[in-house]
């Protein structure tokens, strides 16, 4: 995938195959509102990643044979790991089959973990 700007994001999930766009993309959508994150999403490190009150909160990725949710901190997943009950956790990072989908009480217990990192209670 070419490099894109910090404000391409868009461009991700356009040049990412049909089928794999269709997930990250309602995956970025329901993460955004569960978060009540800001109206951009930005490329950060090549990833699209959500923010919430200006501050980088979690991003994304598709790969060849999965889709990842990044932490963007190291000490998130083993605090969370515990409620984890899907996807398999690697540190900072959450992959996920294409054909398993992200359910939103996995995504609760991110967003309330992360929110809890950054004091956003």
């Amino acid at each position: 995938m070419q490099k894109l700007e910090r404000n391409e994001a868009h461009l991700y999930f356009e040049l990412l195959p049909k089928e794999h766009s269709v997930v990250l993309t309602e995956l970025r959508d329901r993460m955004m509102k569960l978060a009540k994150a800001d109206d951009e999403v930005i490329m950060s490190y090549q990833l699209p990643t959500i923010q919430v009150r200006g501050k980088k909160f979690l991003a994304m990725a598709a790969w060849k044979n999965f889709y990842s949710i990044y932490f963007l901190n190291g000490n998130l997943g083993s605090t969370i790991s515990a409620e984890l009950k899907q996807g398999e956790l690697d540190k900072a990072t959450l992959r996920f089959g294409w054909d398993e989908k992200v359910s939103n009480a996995t995504l609760k217990t991110i967003i309330a973990g992360r929110k809890k990192q950054l004091d956003f209670n």
